[in-house]
């Protein structure tokens, strides 16, 4: 009896002891399940942050120096650029007869302006030039990309002309050539279409009025313009082109004239000039260059028939031409960049910030305008321009021209005298910088 009271004790005992020791392993269970709920619950939290860290970076902003500001979005939706330029001139003109006798500076351009797109699609470009102590708006465009080209509308050029249409930021000579001042290439408001490929372009506009703004009855412009470059080899191509131009005055507007200086904008007089006669005209110009590594050629020719507000007996619509024709090197082997139917920013390869001699480029270029027909003695002028050109880097150089010109059959000018013949010197110097 008593061995089984005590077996009885012993079990209780025994089972007491067992019951104890799982107490603390239940506790250990629940306390490793609440442990890694907590370790989940940071986990989540780690994930979400990386996500929210994600998102910021994306919507974040990044900054270029190139060599101005480009500000854009990380994921390239929005961007604005700054830009700008500033060319200073200095020029000395002479002339047979005493009509010049220049000896002058001047800020022939101050520009500041924006460039960028939103929404990717959207294009936008605004710049004004502050230049004679006036603002006057050049670019002002909203563009939509299409793909293979954009829709355009606001202040921008005709389609015409390859010189015109590249930029003065990049063209060899301090001025363009003599047809596209003597035919009135311009910007105006309208719409536009630019399309262009790897090696074509096609563009399409009808304007009128500028962005100076107007008021009555404004006339109108259509132009056009097609071209196309091969690459030849590695490091050339051939450039082809060719534009039109229709524009009629309005009725509230100056009647068209057709004048040039003597390849100096300080030049104070124009010695080629015809009368203010026309209400419209029709304009067809042809494009060739070439770039072949460090050499390059480039010409354009224009006819343009003037219409005359009033008929003259015994006399037509006279037709005026006016062609250029140049070559450049450049001795530090660089060669002009091309982009889509323009010349477009030289690669300076050893500029001078670098400890090198930058970029050095020497052209020739003959140059014609000629106002004479149908009884109109505007004049004929024929000019020879030699210029160098001493980039420092890719976005600042400086510009050296020597022209001579010989003025003949110009009797529409008194400047040149009874015989309406001249001959100028004029010796231009540009310091330019832009970004």
């Amino acid at each position: 009896m008593m061995t089984r009271k005590r077996l009885a004790i012993a079990l209780a005992a025994t089972t007491s002891l067992v019951g104890l020791s799982m107490i603390p392993v239940a506790a250990s269970a629940q306390s490793v399940e609440q442990l890694q709920q907590q370790i989940d619950a940071l986990q989540a939290q780690i994930n979400e942050l990386k996500e929210t860290q994600k998102k910021t970076a994306a919507e974040g902003v990044k900054v270029k120096w190139e060599p101005a500001p480009k500000i854009s979005s990380a994921d390239g939706r929005f961007e604005m650029n700054l830009r700008g330029r500033i060319f200073v001139d200095a020029a000395w003109i002479s002339d047979d007869d005493n009509a010049l006798d220049d000896d002058a500076t001047e800020f022939r351009a101050a520009r500041l302006g924006i460039e960028g797109k939103a929404w990717n699609n959207v294009k936008y470009k605004f710049e004004a030039d502050f230049a004679d102590n006036e603002v006057e708006i050049t670019d002002a465009i909203i563009g939509y990309d299409i793909g293979v080209g954009e829709v355009m509308v606001g202040n921008f050029k005709t389609f015409n002309s390859l010189e015109e249409l590249t930029s003065s930021r990049f063209i060899t000579f301090m001025e363009r050539g003599g047809n596209t001042d003597a035919f009135g290439f311009e910007r105006q408001l309208g719409v536009g279409v630019l399309l262009g490929g790897e090696n074509w372009s096609f563009g399409v506009g009808a304007q009128k009025g500028t962005a100076s703004g107007g008021s009555g009855n404004q006339g109108e412009t259509i132009s056009a313009r097609a071209t196309f470059a091969p690459k030849i080899g590695n490091n050339g191509l051939v450039h082809v082109g060719a534009h039109y131009r229709y524009r009629k005055a309005g009725a509230d507007e100056s009647l068209y004239r057709y004048r040039q200086r003597p390849h100096q904008h300080l030049a104070s007089t124009r010695l080629v000039s015809t009368p203010s006669l026309y209400d419209s005209d029709s304009l067809i110009g042809l494009e060739l260059a070439g770039v072949f590594g460090p050499f390059s050629a480039q010409g354009e020719y224009m006819w343009i028939k003037a219409d005359r507000a009033v008929d003259v007996a015994g006399f037509g619509d006279p037709t005026f031409n006016a062609w250029y024709a140049d070559v450049s090197w450049f001795l530090t082997g660089e060669s002009r960049a091309y982009k889509e139917g323009s010349f477009n920013r030289v690669k300076v390869k050893k500029p001078v910030y670098e400890g090198g001699f930058g970029a050095w480029q020497v052209g020739i270029r003959y140059d014609v305008v000629d106002l004479i027909d149908e009884n109109i003695f505007g004049g004929k002028q024929k000019t020879w321009i030699l210029g160098v050109n001493w980039h420092l880097n890719d976005y600042s150089r400086i510009m050296m021209n020597y022209s001579k010109s010989d003025i003949s059959d110009a009797f529409a000018v008194a400047a040149n005298g009874v015989d309406g013949e001249n001959d100028v010197d004029a010796f231009g110097m540009r310091f330019q910088v832009d970004w």
